[in-house]
């Protein structure tokens, strides 16, 4: 299994793009086009998008994405689903970007599922409510997707309308005794890799 990770031009968010073969998934989309090129050059394809949650630097690539791949699933909460149609709750409209978006492939997951797109492993769901009310981590092997609940060595920021402080607390403590023994990519910064897991190359 490989992993691409993007660097996107908002706040320097992570999209990351996970494949196996020549099967995928992508967690997040900021900037469409290098995440696409990626795709197109290695012959890829999309088995899904997967949200970790619905602030603007994390989702404003998904209306050319539906366009591209318009019967792609894209996971996210209950929450984040009627996010999407919400300007002023994904902040979109503060970005001079208004994001309203409704599609049929758009599913919303809970602490309950699971998916398996890819090759056969399994990606768990896990709802870790917080920075905001969407956020979700993506649990694959020996990996955690962390999104905003858990960057390493960063407070949560949880002063948005749809954020709760403790929360916040109570899942940035639980991600970060997991992180002892799971790989962190979180939503900003630099992949974490755990001393236990064996890939620590620093």
């Amino acid at each position: 299994m490989k992993i691409n990770r993007f660097v996107n031009r908002v706040f320097n968010s992570n999209s990351y793009l996970i494949y196996e073969g020549n099967n995928a998934v992508i967690i997040d989309i900021g900037d469409f086009e290098p995440i696409l090129k990626f795709i197109q050059d290695n012959n890829l394809k999309i088995k899904a998008l997967l949200l970790t949650h619905t602030h603007y630097d994390h989702i404003y690539g998904i209306r050319e994405f539906i366009k591209v791949f318009p019967f792609t699933p894209v996971y996210t909460s209950v929450f984040g689903k009627e996010a999407l149609m919400k300007p002023n709750w994904n902040f979109s409209r503060y970005h001079e970007d208004p994001i309203a978006i409704e599609s049929p492939m758009i599913q919303a997951l809970n602490n309950e599922n699971s998916i398996q797109d890819l090759n056969g492993h399994t990606i768990k769901v896990l709802a870790t409510p917080g920075h905001d009310k969407s956020c979700l981590t993506y649990m694959m092997d020996y990996m955690l997707f962390t999104g905003d609940s858990y960057i390493p060595g960063t407070k949560v920021i949880a002063s948005f309308p749809n954020s709760d402080k403790s929360d916040a607390k109570i899942w940035y403590d639980k991600l970060k005794i997991m992180s002892e023994s799971y790989d962190i990519y979180p939503g900003h910064s630099d992949i974490h890799f755990s001393r236990i897991s064996g890939r620590d190359l620093t």
